[in-house]
C-alpha cells in the first residue's frame, strides 16, 4: 500500500475520483463533515467542490480545469483534517484512514 499525496498527481480525472472518494468518506464519517460547512470553512464555493468531485463522471469540463485547482482544494481540506490519510493499494483502490 502506498500513501497518496494529491500534489504528486497531474491526472485531473484521477484527482477528481480521489476528491470524490475523500469527500464521501468525510461526509459519511463520525466527523459529520457537511459539504456546505466545508465550503464555508475553506471559503471555497460549494459549487467548486461539486464541479471538481464530479469531473471524472463528466469529463467534458476537463479543459477548463487544471490539476492545480485540485491541489489547492486538497490543501485546504487537509489543513483542516490533518489526521485523514489517503492510501492506494496495488489494484488501484483508494483507502481513507481516519
Amino acid at each position: 500500500m502506498k500513501r497518496l499525496r494529491p500534489r504528486n498527481f497531474q491526472d485531473k480525472l484521477f484527482l477528481s475520483r480521489l476528491l470524490d472518494t475523500y469527500l464521501q468518506a468525510l461526509i459519511n464519517s463520525p466527523l459529520e463533515v457537511r459539504l456546505k460547512a466545508l465550503a464555508f470553512d475553506t471559503r471555497i464555493p460549494e459549487t467548486v467542490f461539486q464541479r471538481l468531485m464530479h469531473l471524472h463522471r463528466n469529463p467534458e469540463d476537463a479543459p477548463n480545469i487544471d490539476a492545480e485547482d485540485f491541489h489547492i482544494l486538497f490543501s485546504n481540506i487537509q489543513f483542516r483534517f490533518p489526521t485523514v490519510r489517503l492510501w492506494l493499494d496495488e489494484q488501484g483502490e483508494i483507502f481513507i484512514e481516519m
